[in-house]
């Protein structure tokens, strides 16, 4: 009774050319993940107009180059290949970063065209199917900002967890009835007796010449009581998303459900890297991942909605695939 996730291509470009705004062109740049081992992986780069990505998607179809000098020039992105690389890690600590050769970094039972450096974190378990990200890889002239993360036991917390209730039930309700051999053991009227649980908090606010707004990103989840024939792991359904507030406006939310069981298979979460601000236009980073597959994606967020411009994925394993 597990509901199947559909994985779109290796690369998924929303825009291959979302222009930033009107006017003078800004500053170049490229971004990767930073993984803790010390890869890293070029995912998006802007050109001064236009989000894009020059690095390869795949390590299937384009060979891995022998050094660094090997490395076409294109794909170093629009600032070349000279301009040197900073890791942005968690917290803001920033920290200059020597580039070694290109290896093929796996990620889950796939992989990616990746670069070494100089750059060591905690411990790794090599058993893992992926590496976790300690923040980003930054080429270019961008200052990155931060994104809040804010405690789920927090006011603040209580008040987005009523604000998103309605629509809670309502996403449930459509998860539900996209069953059609299954029918949920607790009825509608029951499930709304289950608390909702944030799980995931993260907030900015930003101004623009346009506007003062708030963006909120939850996760969140309705645990069930554990009945005979769940193995120990009994459903919940499982909702994120995105929820966008402005002074006078009515908030605008943006979420999703998934009914499953506790173990969380077919579900994914958000790990924020940061965010940046061109002219007057703001841009989260971020990497959503589940226990079988990872995305690298920029996302522009207006006080009326959130649009990824860029998706790409890092790797994934067969849904039938043992962990």
């Amino acid at each position: 009774m597990r509901p199947a996730i559909r994985l779109g291509a290796v690369l998924l470009l929303a825009s291959l050319a979302v222009a930033a705004a009107w006017g003078a062109e800004r500053d170049k740049f490229s971004l990767a993940v930073l993984r803790r081992d010390g890869v890293m992986i070029p995912f998006a780069s802007f050109d001064g107009r236009a989000w894009s990505l020059q690095w390869p998607a795949s390590d299937v179809s384009v060979p891995l180059p022998i050094s660094r000098g090997d490395i076409p020039k294109k794909w170093w992105g629009p600032q070349g290949p000279d301009v040197p690389w900073t890791a942005r890690l968690a917290g803001g600590e920033t920290r200059p970063l020597v580039l070694g050769q290109p290896v093929h970094a796996k990620v889950f039972c796939s992989g990616h065209p990746a670069i070494a450096t100089d750059y060591r974190g905690a411990t790794i378990d090599p058993r893992d199917p992926t590496v976790p990200k300690d923040g980003l890889a930054v080429a270019g002239g961008v200052a990155i900002q931060d994104i809040i993360n804010v405690s789920t036991r927090a006011p603040e917390a209580t008040r987005v967890v009523d604000l998103i209730t309605d629509e809670f039930n309502k996403q449930e309700a459509l998860a539900v009835d996209h069953f059609t051999n299954w029918r949920h053991p607790f009825p509608a009227g029951d499930r709304a007796d289950y608390p909702i649980e944030l799980e995931a908090f993260y907030r900015t606010i930003d101004t623009t010449s346009k506007a003062t707004w708030k963006t909120i990103y939850v996760e969140a989840v309705r645990r069930f009581p554990i009945r005979a024939g769940d193995s120990g792991c009994g459903l919940i359904t499982f909702v994120r998303g995105w929820i966008t507030e402005r002074e006078g406006k009515e908030p605008v939310i943006n979420i999703g459900a998934r009914v499953t069981y506790c173990d969380r298979e077919d579900v994914s979460f958000m790990l924020p890297f940061g965010r940046v601000v061109l002219d007057n236009e703001v841009y989260w980073i971020y990497q959503i991942s589940s226990w079988r597959n990872e995305f690298y994606s920029v996302a522009r967020v207006r006080p009326e909605e959130v649009r990824p411009v860029v998706a790409v994925a890092g790797g994934e394993c067969p849904k039938d695939a043992i962990r």
